[in-house]
């Protein structure tokens, strides 16, 4: 009768041991997330290159004559985007620190940031004056430049889920790991923005 007993126990006992475990999931799912969003990116790029060198090569400038880069705008929008990496850890600090009132502040900031971007980019891509087929800088441009603000928007996704969670007292020091996540991914989303403007935009004569 003991031993049935000791087993039983012992099985009630092993899924709290194996709860830390299965906490880890959602980092590991968002690192592999970045790890396929960097090979994207550097895909892109691989390509904006590669059709740079071969237009170059024929004697044609790149970008166009008539494209005029708008480069205040951008680099202001890109500076807002790196801005935006701090307050998204800010959150992550504040949650550790059982400061929900700054991580609501936190939160807040980081969107308003990012939109900042969204909005900068978008009126840069309007003076830019070209369409998305009216060369190959245009089309290898808006290939990296879409594809990047699509993963800074799938951040903002994450941050409005943590917000609305957050509200509702889901999270603790103990139980933080979709907070760790969502900034994570957010750092991506800078550091990729950052790479994109120094290989797009500065490398072309921005400030």
């Amino acid at each position: 009768m003991t031993a049935p007993g000791t087993i039983a126990g012992s099985r009630a006992a092993l899924p709290p041991a194996q709860a830390p475990g299965r906490r880890k999931v959602l980092l590991v799912g968002t690192l592999f997330v970045i790890a396929a969003g960097t090979v994207l990116i550097g895909a892109l790029l691989a390509g904006y290159f590669s059709a740079r060198d071969m237009v170059q090569a024929a004697g044609e400038p790149w970008p166009p004559e008539e494209v005029l880069l708008p480069n205040v705008p951008l680099f202001m929008g890109y500076l807002t985007l790196l801005m935006s990496s701090f307050t998204a850890q800010w959150a992550v600090s504040a949650i550790t620190g059982r400061d929900r009132r700054q991580m609501y502040v936190a939160i807040g900031l980081t969107l308003l940031l990012g939109l900042a971007f969204v909005n900068a980019l978008s009126f840069s891509w309007s003076q830019l004056g070209v369409a998305a087929e009216s060369s190959r800088f245009a089309t290898t441009m808006f290939a990296v430049t879409v594809t990047h603000l699509l993963v800074v928007i799938a951040a903002h996704l994450g941050f409005v889920v943590m917000g609305f969670r957050a509200l509702g007292g889901q999270f603790s020091p103990d139980n933080r790991e979709f907070v760790v996540s969502a900034a994570a991914f957010w750092h991506f989303s800078v550091a990729a923005g950052l790479v994109v403007w120094y290989c797009i935009w500065f490398l072309e004569g921005g400030p």
